[in-house]
């Protein structure tokens, strides 16, 4: 047991910042008494002390650049306030993100380290999660809490300037069991989407998480074409198979093709402000005022 109050909270408060600047997790960790705690708003409650390694390594391995700044400590008996500012650019793999986002952040934060005879006996950091996620180059999303047979989430849709009228549509989903499986849903659906993309058939996606399901809607040239970019999709057919390994990916799945039964063209509002309807398969039309409107893409 190592005993640290020869050396004060304070000193173990600027120990514990230097560990994280050294990137040392096992530094960090052995600085925590037994049974020490730490937790900040990107977790989902305290987590013991000996963890706190693999969450700096994890963050570190997210923000190789990663640094804190110490912009100013208070000390009240053995309790240390420690102000600094956190810098790093994300180059790796972020938890629950499919991919680095290359974004920078700068952001001030606090932690209230609370030091005891046999080291940290906690550590409670405070930051503006949601500036961080905004400098990160994401969106900061407010959604309601599930209720009766309503399910909320959040989406994403495609615009590749591609305006044929969609001959087929495909529709998936797939229920996950827990985050890391809507994690690695996520990946794995983002090198699908992004390998459809290059394919001439395809013509754009919607894609949405609400509960624990993930959807997608798919419009395609034609049925043949969406049947042959599936089978060319190399990280399709590897997502499939994983689905369909026992103990798997997914608890329950569904995949269609559907055919359109009726569409009844695009209908924008002219410049004018009047709404002009324009015929399937026409690429434009001209309003009463004279001006052309032109289609854009189906989804």
């Amino acid at each position: 047991m190592n005993v640290r109050t020869a050396t004060g909270p304070l000193t173990t408060a600027h120990e514990y910042l230097a560990a994280w600047n050294a990137h040392d997790g096992a530094a960090v960790a052995r600085l925590f008494a037994p049974g020490g705690t730490y937790v900040d708003p990107s977790l989902p409650g305290p987590i013991p002390g000996e963890a706190v390694g693999g969450y700096v390594d994890m963050l570190v391995a997210a923000f190789p650049d990663l640094s804190f700044a110490d912009d100013g400590t208070s000390v009240d008996g053995a309790r240390v306030t420690a102000q600094w500012r956190m810098r790093g650019t994300n180059t790796g793999p972020l938890p629950g993100e499919p991919g680095p986002t290359n974004g920078t952040v700068d952001l001030p934060g606090v932690d209230v380290i609370t030091v005891g005879a046999a080291g940290i006996e906690s550590v409670v950091g405070y930051f503006d999660q949601k500036t961080m996620v905004e400098q990160l180059g994401m969106q900061a999303l407010v959604i309601p809490s599930d209720e009766g047979p309503m399910h909320f989430g959040f989406s994403l849709r495609t615009d590749l300037g591609r305006t044929a009228v969609p001959g087929a549509l495909s529709m998936t989903w797939a229920d996950v069991a827990d985050e890391a499986e809507e994690a690695e849903l996520a990946r794995r659906s983002e090198e699908v989407i992004g390998a459809f993309m290059e394919d001439p058939g395809f013509l754009g996606i919607v894609a949405s998480v609400s509960g624990r399901r993930g959807h997608t809607l798919s419009a395609w040239t034609t049925p043949e074409a969406a049947v042959a970019a599936v089978a060319r999709n190399r990280a399709h057919t590897e997502g499939m198979a994983e689905m369909m390994r026992a103990g798997g990916l997914a608890r329950n799945g569904l995949t269609a093709i559907w055919v359109p039964w009726r569409n009844n063209g695009q209908m924008p509002r002219c410049t004018c402000g009047e709404r002009v309807r324009i015929t399937v398969g026409e690429e434009s039309a001209v309003c009463g005022c004279g001006a052309s409107v032109t289609v854009t893409s189906y989804l």
